[in-house]
């Protein structure tokens, strides 16, 4: 019983542990999933964001410059060259400019020799020479021109936005230049929304930073890393080392201009929400875990059930096929029963015979009174003892036999009784002893005296017994030997053995000789059930059964029995044994 509690027990365990893996891998597979889903909508996300804030930023840059254009362009056009060169005229001009528009640092007009003829401004500018500045150059061949911001004479970083009046009678021109303060042109950028570690400035198309960044330094500086592709629109893109790992950036061309904004974000609220998202994760997988192994549990109980009921019903069918084989068992030895049986009543039928006959030959010219006399002095009364002694014992010889038989084919259900273990085993071998000496099988009986009554099922030990020593006959060859012997194991066990010099059993096998249905015999010649049978019947009788083989030299069989009732010893007569057959 504990054996079958531990294997149910196991049972439970092993199924237990498999279906809370199997359930566990796939609940690691959808964390492991949702995570990496969640992460890259938050990375889509984030990169979207930022996208459409560098898209808003751009979009307000590239319209403050081209309302400062579009101002320049309205006073080139409704004034002559003439009216702009008078520091008045261009006053009036620069006032309403910066009423209007503000952010204009000063206003000038530079004569195509590229001097500075007038100037409105902070800064005393009147009469610099400009000819040789990129900014001129550029704007006397594209008449419109938003410069680099560079330093210049005031040694202050701005810009300038300038464009150019020809003379009406086409030999001349003029350049109108309004200058803004860098500063202004960081304030343009700070629409999108930076944390501590984030940044975003704008450098031009060579690379130069014109307004300053957190990260790669202040304005006029050289962009460390490769100035991008122009391509239409925010462009996102992973942020790779040495600038950090984990962040993105993004950039676009700002149209109009020699310029492009750039932002790099390292804080990114993906990752942080992806974090707290996994904490919760990780919460509701060690909630899943709980309910999983709770439920696997509950699920693991009743399977085990199930099949605990299954085995029952297994076992009852069992017992079902070892009654039918046992009453298989009853029909081999119908023979030599019937041969046993018959003898016996022979000697009954002879010897009755032969009293009658003497009785009427005496008594055939007798009257009574002469009969009685010649009973009483008949000379044949040892005689007739003898002969009725010898009937009694047929009959109980007879009654002997069909006790044991009806015995052995008692229903197996366990109906314990105090019995002699060597008697038991001597009324067993009884019933194969003509097999025996037919094959000429040596069978030697070694059992030990004064052995503790024991209390079990003798009907069914018998089983086991004749199912053992039955096997023994059929193993060994004509001629060989079997060993059935007794002995006390302690206070209180006691062990049977039955040994016999046949061909052995392979070790590959040994282990599954007690499993149903498995059989070494020739096909045809066993079932398969006899050695399961038995170890069933030894484990209900609370015994032990082993089995030890050595190829070409035997098979040995030990049973071991408790002896429950270890005060009740039946002692010998002196020298009595039951010595080796």
């Amino acid at each position: 019983m504990a054996q079958s509690a531990k294997r149910y027990w196991n049972m439970k365990v092993y199924i237990t542990a498999l279906m809370v893996s199997i359930t566990l891998s796939l609940l690691v597979v959808t964390l492991v999933v949702s995570h990496v889903w969640l992460k890259n909508f938050l990375r889509e996300e984030t990169r979207s964001q930022l996208s459409w804030q560098m898209e808003n930023t751009k979009n307000n840059v590239e319209y403050f410059v081209k309302v400062k254009l579009s101002a320049l362009k309205y006073i080139s056009s409704q004034y002559s060259s003439e009216e702009l060169l008078n520091h008045e005229t261009l006053y009036k001009c620069f006032t309403a400019f910066k009423r209007d528009f503000g952010d204009v640092v000063d206003l000038g007009v530079i004569d195509a020799d590229g001097v500075m003829r007038s100037y409105v401004g902070p800064y005393n500018l009147s009469g610099n020479d400009y000819s040789n500045h990129e900014w001129f150059q550029k704007t006397v061949v594209e008449d419109t021109y938003v410069s680099d911001v560079f330093t210049g004479y005031r040694a202050i970083p701005h810009f300038a936005i300038a464009v150019k009046k020809p003379s009406p009678n086409g030999k001349g021109f003029i350049v109108i230049r309004a200058t803004i303060d860098m500063a202004t042109l960081q304030n343009l950028i700070t629409a999108v929304r930076l944390k501590e570690k984030d940044d975003v400035f704008i450098i031009s198309q060579k690379g130069v930073m014109q307004t300053p960044s957190r990260i790669y330094g202040s304005v006029l500086g050289k962009y460390p890393m490769a100035v991008p592709v122009n391509q239409p629109g925010v462009n996102i893109m992973d942020l790779d080392q040495p600038y950090g790992s984990g962040g993105i950036r993004g950039y676009a061309y700002i149209k109009n201009t020699p310029w492009i904004l750039v932002a790099v974000i390292m804080s990114r609220a993906d990752a942080i929400i992806g974090r707290i998202f996994l904490k919760e994760l990780l919460s509701v997988f060690i909630l899943s875990l709980l309910i999983i192994f709770a439920a696997t549990i509950r699920m693991a109980h009743v399977m085990v059930n199930w099949i605990k009921e299954a085995d029952r019903k297994r076992e009852n069918a069992l017992t079902e096929i070892e009654h039918s084989s046992k009453l298989a068992s009853i029909g081999r030895l119908a023979a030599g029963v019937a041969h046993e049986i018959n003898n016996p009543l022979s000697i009954i039928n002879q010897n009755a015979g032969l009293i009658k006959d003497i009785l009427e030959m005496s008594c055939e010219s007798m009257n009574v009174e002469k009969f009685h006399a010649f009973i009483g002095e008949m000379k044949n009364k040892d005689k007739f003892i003898q002969l009725s002694n010898g009937i009694l014992d047929a009959v109980n010889r007879c009654r002997t036999i069909t006790h044991r038989l009806l015995g052995f084919a008692r229903r197996m259900d366990v109906t314990y009784e105090l019995i002699d273990l060597n008697e038991t085993i001597i009324e067993v071998i009884g019933f194969l002893e003509k097999e025996t000496i037919f094959r000429s099988i040596q069978l030697v009986k070694d059992f030990a005296p004064n052995l503790p009554a024991i209390t079990t099922d003798k009907g069914q030990l018998q089983q086991v017994l004749l199912n053992l020593v039955n096997n023994a006959i059929d193993a060994v060859d004509r001629g060989g030997s079997i060993e059935v012997s007794t002995k006390q194991k302690n206070d209180t066990t006691v062990v049977i053995i039955i040994r016999d010099d046949g061909p052995g059993i392979d070790p590959d096998i040994l282990d599954h000789i007690f499993e149903p249905f498995f059989t070494t015999k020739e096909r045809g010649k066993g079932t398969g059930l006899g050695l399961s049978i038995s170890y069933g019947i030894i484990k209900k009788l609370s015994g032990i059964i082993n089995v030890e083989s050595t190829p070409r030299k035997g098979t040995v069989f030990t049973v071991e029995l408790p002896v429950k009732d270890a005060q009740h010893y039946k002692e010998r007569p002196n020298g009595a044994n039951y010595g080796s057959g």
